[in-house]
């Protein structure tokens, strides 16, 4: 897999350049989800194509939230579910996500507004809430 080396980057500069550490391109490589274009005196130089491979594991972690073995998966094209189900299924859990980040704001802007003095024991919204969260297990 050895490159000319013309538009080759050492892992430290692909690392600093999405503000990753080097351990975390080498995970990556152990992964099978990037593979250096060449190795010289055992520091590994990457290639434009695994550079944007970098960028598109990073977009796909941070911006979708799906696990390594799905990124790598729609990477290789190989998926074990289709686009549309791992995609649902992630559409659905950060609806969760937010829907619970949601009534935790709610909760917050309560007491933020009627107790921002001392805590909310006592409170009747603040007991229901945690009388409803005992409900829910």
């Amino acid at each position: 897999m050895e490159d000319s080396g013309e538009d080759l980057v050492p892992i430290d500069e692909v690392a600093r350049a999405f503000g990753l550490n080097a351990s975390a391109l080498r995970y990556y490589e152990e992964r099978g989800l990037v593979t250096p274009s060449a190795r010289r005196a055992g520091r590994r130089w990457y290639g434009r194509e695994q550079v944007r491979r970098v960028g598109a594991i990073q977009f796909w972690q941070r911006s979708g939230l799906l696990r390594l073995d799905e990124i790598g998966e729609i990477l290789d094209g190989t998926p074990t579910r289709p686009w549309d189900e791992v995609l649902g299924h992630r559409l659905a859990d950060l609806n969760a996500q937010i829907e619970g980040l949601q009534a935790a704001r709610a909760v917050i802007e309560h007491i933020f507004e009627h107790h921002p003095d001392q805590p909310p024991d006592g409170c009747d919204h603040y007991e229901v809430l945690l009388t409803s969260s005992n409900d829910d297990r």
